[in-house]
This record gives C-alpha cells, sequence and structure tokens, in this order.
C-alpha cells in the first residue's frame, strides 16, 4: 500500500467533536468575589467511620432528586456508599488537605425507588473530617426545567449527575443524619473558599492549595498556560474584609452549572459549526499522524490480535468496571470514557495502558499529565493497573518514539499527510493545517528537536 493510500485509509476514520464555550455576564456580581466560613471538624480515630443518610423525600415520576455535598479531610479515606434510587454517585478530589465532594442528581426512576442514600467515611488511620452544606431533595430550577419541557432540550440531562452538588438547587428538603461516635470539635476547624458565579450570584467552594483539584468552578489556566494573567480570574477580592486571594491558575467566572446552562446550552447554537469542529479537528488528526508515524493504529492491532476483542472492552473489566479517579461505577463499557493515560497531545496514543475514566473526570483531565492530575497514591495503583512504571506516569515529556519518527518521515508529512483535503479547509479565516502545525510544534518545542526543526516555517518554505 502507498504513503497516499495510508493516508487516505487514516483520515477516513473520524471521532466526535466534543469542545463547547462561551461567556456571559451577571449584573449582581463579577465573579471576582470571595469570603471564608470555618467549619468545625470531627476526629476519627484509625478504623472508626462516620456515616451520613440521605433521606431522599415522596416524589413524583420524574421529579429531579438529588443529595450531596463537600468534605474535607487531612488523611485519604475509604468511601463506601449505598445508591439507594441514584444509578451514579460521584466522588471527587480525594486528596489530603484539600475539600472534594460527593452528590448526585438525576430524574426520579421508579424501578430504583429507594429513598435512602448513604456514604460511609471510614479513617484508614487518625483523621479530621468536616463537611459544608450536605443536603437532598427534591431539585428545581428554571434551566433544569427547561431542559425537561421538550424532547431535544432533554440531552442536557444526560450528564447531570455530574453537576451535583453545585446543579442541586432543592425546592423540598429531604431529612439528612450524620451517624458518629464523636461530635464536631470547635477546637479544630478548617476553612472552606467561597467563590462568588458572575451568573447565579451564588458562593460555592473552591480549592486553594491545590487548585487543580477544582469544585464549583473549572480552572481558568492549565499547566502549560499558568501562571494566569487575567486579574479577574486569578486576584479575588473578600466581601467581608479588606483582604485579596492571588490564585496561581485562577478560575473561570461562571460556576459549573451556569457554565453548561447559561453559557454553553445558550451560546452553542450561535456558533458556527467551523468554530465546534476547531478543537476537534486538531486532535482527530493527531490521532490519525500517530497512526501514520507508527504504521497503524493499536486499537485496530488489538482487535486483530483478539480475534475482534475490543480494547475497550479489556479496559473496562481491568479497571473493574469503575471510574479510576471517582470510583464511580461505569455500567457497560460504552459508558466509559477510553483516556489516554498519557496525553495525546504529547503524542501518546491510545493502546492497553488507556485508562477507564467517567465523562467528567475526563473532562477535567483533558491533556494534563498522570503527574497533573493525579494524587501519588493514585500514581502507584494506575502503575500497578495499567504496567507503565512510576517513572513514566510522573514524567510529562512528550513521546520520543514518535517524535523521531516523525522527524523519519518529515517529507512525507509535509509533502502528503499535511496536504489532505481536511487539512487544506479555511474555517473562520483560518487555515486548518495551520492551527494543526501549531499545535505539533508546541509539542516539538517540549523536546530538544525543537530548536532544530520548525515544522510551521518548513511548510510554509516549501507551500510557497
Amino acid at each position: 500500500m502507498s504513503n497516499n493510500q495510508i493516508v487516505e485509509q487514516i483520515l477516513n476514520r473520524r471521532r466526535t467533536v466534543t469542545r463547547r464555550s462561551g461567556f456571559s455576564s451577571h449584573p449582581d456580581r463579577t465573579g471576582r468575589e470571595f469570603k471564608t466560613k470555618s467549619i468545625e471538624l470531627y476526629f476519627l480515630p484509625q478504623g472508626e467511620n462516620i456515616t451520613i443518610i440521605f433521606n431522599i423525600p415522596e416524589h413524583e415520576i420524574d421529579d429531579l432528586v438529588a443529595f450531596g455535598g463537600w468534605f474535607y479531610s487531612d488523611q485519604i479515606l475509604d468511601i463506601t456508599k449505598t445508591y439507594g434510587c441514584f444509578k451514579k454517585i460521584h466522588i471527587s478530589n480525594q486528596e489530603p488537605d484539600n475539600w472534594g465532594k460527593f452528590g448526585s442528581l438525576a430524574p426520579s426512576d421508579v424501578t430504583r425507588n429507594i429513598p435512602t442514600t448513604t456514604l460511609t467515611f471510614t479513617a484508614l488511620r487518625d483523621t479530621y473530617i468536616g463537611f459544608y452544606n450536605i443536603n437532598c431533595g427534591i431539585v428545581s430550577h428554571q434551566h433544569l426545567e427547561w431542559a425537561k419541557s421538550d424532547p431535544s432540550n432533554r440531552k442536557h440531562l444526560d450528564n447531570i449527575d455530574e453537576y451535583a452538588p453545585e446543579a442541586n438547587f432543592y425546592t423540598v428538603l429531604g431529612n439528612t443524619e450524620i451517624i458518629c461516635n464523636s461530635k464536631p470539635d470547635h477546637r479544630y476547624k478548617k476553612l472552606i473558599y467561597l467563590k462568588a458565579c458572575n451568573r447565579c450570584a451564588r458562593f460555592l467552594p473552591i480549592n486553594t492549595k491545590n487548585e487543580r483539584l477544582p469544585l464549583s468552578f473549572s480552572n481558568h489556566c492549565t499547566e502549560n498556560t499558568a501562571p494566569c494573567t487575567h486579574s479577574g480570574f486569578s486576584n479575588l477580592q473578600n466581601t467581608d474584609i479588606d483582604e485579596s486571594l492571588q490564585l496561581h491558575f485562577g478560575y473561570q467566572l461562571e460556576c459549573r452549572y451556569c457554565k453548561k446552562f447559561v453559557v454553553n446550552a445558550a451560546l452553542n447554537p450561535q456558533r458556527t459549526t467551523d468554530q465546534m469542529r476547531e478543537d476537534g479537528t486538531r486532535r482527530r488528526h493527531i490521532e490519525l499522524l500517530l497512526d501514520f508515524l507508527l504504521g497503524g493504529s493499536p486499537v485496530l492491532y488489538y482487535r486483530k490480535e483478539n480475534n475482534g476483542q475490543e480494547l475497550a472492552t479489556e479496559i473496562w473489566e481491568k479497571f473493574g468496571q469503575q471510574c479510576f479517579k471517582c470510583k464511580v461505577d461505569l455500567p457497560t463499557s460504552k459508558s466509559m470514557h477510553l483516556d489516554h493515560t498519557r496525553p495525546l497531545a504529547l503524542f501518546w496514543p491510545l493502546d492497553k495502558t488507556a485508562t477507564a475514566l467517567c465523562q467528567y473526570c475526563n473532562s477535567k483531565k483533558h491533556d494534563k499529565p498522570p503527574s497533573e492530575f493525579y494524587t501519588e497514591d493514585e500514581i502507584i495503583e494506575l502503575s500497578e493497573i495499567t504496567g507503565l512504571s512510576i517513572n513514566e506516569l510522573s514524567n510529562s515529556s512528550p513521546n520520543l518514539l514518535a517524535i523521531e519518527a516523525l522527524i523519519r518521515k518529515l517529507d512525507d508529512f509535509i509533502n502528503i499527510f499535511c496536504q489532505r483535503p481536511q487539512l487544506q479547509k479555511v474555517r473562520d479565516g483560518k487555515l486548518t493545517c495551520d492551527l494543526f502545525l501549531n499545535a505539533i510544534q508546541k509539542t516539538l518545542d517540549k523536546t530538544p528537536y525543537g530548536q532544530k526543526y520548525n515544522v510551521i516555517k518548513l511548510y510554509k518554505e516549501r507551500n510557497n
């Protein structure tokens, strides 16, 4: 098969475009305000536990029911759960000395109409633990009712459980009970930082010790673009006292819930199809380039070598049919997001070292290397499951084998791969190939080859 035929075959494989963006604001809040609240902590000796019982009130079919809250601990905890009427329960940010969150939100399902949901936190060593704003009940909000109002809108409820507890606008409260051998101790307290949303004007929790563990707001800058130089996102002002808070990565102005409904749902229809495809196009062509450089797709090779078995099925089973990060159950392999583990943006292909994640955690991880997304304990566990060494998982360098293959095949890359019609399209005045080459050069610049090879310049020289 000729190089042209190989590239043609590779480029015919497509993937779904998922990125969305947009912006809007609220008249009463700028999103730059914060305040703090002091939370009394429980002391749990090693082996002791604390259980929270959530009793959902009586409700009608298709009512939205929810529970959730935020928690702090200074040690890793063992967390067990009973699902009650919920198919999924999300628990995120289990990192010592930071705040995490838990919860779920879903339309009532008569087949799972069990009113009681429980979470049990067990101390693996002496631990201080605290909770903020834990509740349950029936939920309603104008955006949620809009999503329920029309079949064409209900797609916005497909992953609404991932937005608990910040989406839990309770109209009818259930009963929440904490069972513990001890009471909160006023001598031991922990501050929780609450940032304003510029859309709904609520103050919702953020992490300030490790900002890469977002709670109700997404980071504004990434590891590659921090420190955040936009003062509106990185410098917050206390509403109660004359105090400012300087952040390294910064947080977006709107909370995740408002981002989903007020920004994305409202503004995405106004964006052109070409704008919606831009990020997906870059990712898709990096995937295709890796196949081209490495002589084929590891996923297709796996299927061929394993009598048609899908790689996704093996990964799903290897990770115990759960999201590796938050441990939410993944009912089927199709409900799992197959993560590259090491980022596609750094030229790492999707292969047997992939990780099983839920949609929410996969979205949060995005292009982060494992060392920027997982805790040290999670890196150790991930190493045992995937077979990648701790050093490989901790290293955020690009895939040198793929980079060296690119250098060897540089002529074919410029003269054949970059000439494909998909890369020669102009969208909103931008040549797709230019966007693609910018992404390639950013990765190349992270290696010694970046000083010697400039693919953008080479492409322009050879194409006038």
